[in-house]
C-alpha cells in the first residue's frame, strides 16, 4: 500500500474546511487545519489561481468557487444540488433574517431538501422531507411554472386542491393564470395561500433542458413582510436560482428567461 501524498491531504483539508464553513480568513483556516500558515497561504492561493477557490475583495475572506462546486456533479443529484444552493441559501438568510427553503421535484411532488432557517425568534419553517404543494406555496408554484405545458399537466390531472388557508388557490382555471404571471416575472408569490399570516417568494432552479426542476423560496411573517425588503427579495432571488442553474452547467439560461 502506497503511502498518502501530504500536500493533496493537506489541499482537500483546507478544501473540506470550506465546504463546512463557507468563509473564512486565513487566520480562521490556519487555526483549524493546524498547519503553518505560510503552507495554509501557498496552498489557498495555488487554489486561486486555479480558480476552484475565490476571496472577497471587502472582507478578504475565502470561499470555494462555482468552479470547484462543479466537481459534484458526478454525485447524486439532490446532493449536488443541495451542496451548490447552500451558500446561497446561507448568504440570503445573512441578508434577510428569514427562513431560506430548497425543493426539488422528486417524481409528481415537490420536496424539501434544505431548509435555511432564520434566526429570529418568531420564523417559519419547513421540514426537509415535507412536500409543498403546487397550487399553495411559492415554492411548488416557482417549479411547476416553467415546466414543459404536457409535464405541467401531468403532474396537476389528479391534483387535489386542498385548503390550507383564507386565499389557497382552489382550481385548476386560477391556478393556470397564476402560473402564466409568475413565468413573465421570474418568480412566484404565496401571499397567505399556505398560512395564514404567512408570505413565501420563490424562483425556479433549471436543468440543462432549460426545465425548472427545483425551486427557492423565502418564508417571511406578514408582519415583518415590508414592501422595500419584498421588492428586494423579487429582484434578487430569481439571479440566485439562475446563478445556481449556471452552477450545475446550465448554459445560455440568461437569454433563456428573457426570451420568455
Amino acid at each position: 500500500m502506497g503511502s498518502k501524498i501530504k500536500v493533496v491531504a493537506k489541499t482537500f483539508e483546507v478544501l473540506e474546511t470550506l465546504n463546512r464553513k463557507n468563509k473564512l480568513s486565513l487566520k480562521e483556516i490556519t487555526e483549524i487545519v493546524a498547519f503553518p500558515k505560510p503552507t495554509v497561504f501557498r496552498l489557498l492561493y495555488t487554489l486561486q489561481t486555479l480558480g476552484y477557490v475565490e476571496q472577497e475583495n471587502g472582507t478578504q475572506s475565502y470561499k470555494l468557487s462555482s468552479k470547484f462546486m462543479s466537481f459534484v456533479k458526478g454525485a447524486n443529484s439532490s446532493n449536488n444540488l443541495t451542496i451548490l444552493a447552500k451558500p446561497y441559501m446561507e448568504e440570503l438568510r445573512n441578508e434577510f433574517n428569514e427562513t431560506v427553503n430548497l425543493a426539488r421535484l422528486v417524481d409528481n411532488q415537490a420536496v424539501y431538501i434544505r431548509v435555511v432557517e432564520s434566526n429570529q425568534t418568531f420564523r417559519i419553517s419547513d421540514n426537509i422531507g415535507d412536500r409543498a404543494s403546487f397550487h399553495s406555496t411559492s415554492i411548488g408554484k416557482a417549479i411547476i411554472a416553467f415546466l414543459p405545458i404536457n409535464r405541467r399537466k401531468e403532474i396537476l390531472k389528479n391534483h387535489s386542491f386542498t385548503r390550507f388557508a383564507k386565499k389557497t388557490i382552489l382550481n385548476i382555471e386560477d391556478l393556470e393564470r397564476e402560473l402564466t404571471k409568475i413565468k413573465k416575472q421570474g418568480f412566484s408569490i404565496d401571499d397567505e395561500e399556505g398560512h395564514d399570516g404567512v408570505i413565501c417568494i420563490g424562483a425556479p432552479i433549471f436543468d440543462k433542458d432549460h426545465h425548472s426542476f427545483a425551486a427557492l423560496s423565502i418564508s417571511i411573517p406578514k408582519v415583518r413582510a415590508k414592501k422595500l425588503i419584498l421588492d428586494k427579495i423579487k429582484k434578487g432571488l430569481p439571479k440566485v436560482g439562475i446563478q445556481i442553474s449556471l452552477d450545475l452547467g446550465v448554459t445560455d439560461i440568461r437569454e433563456y428567461l428573457i426570451n420568455r
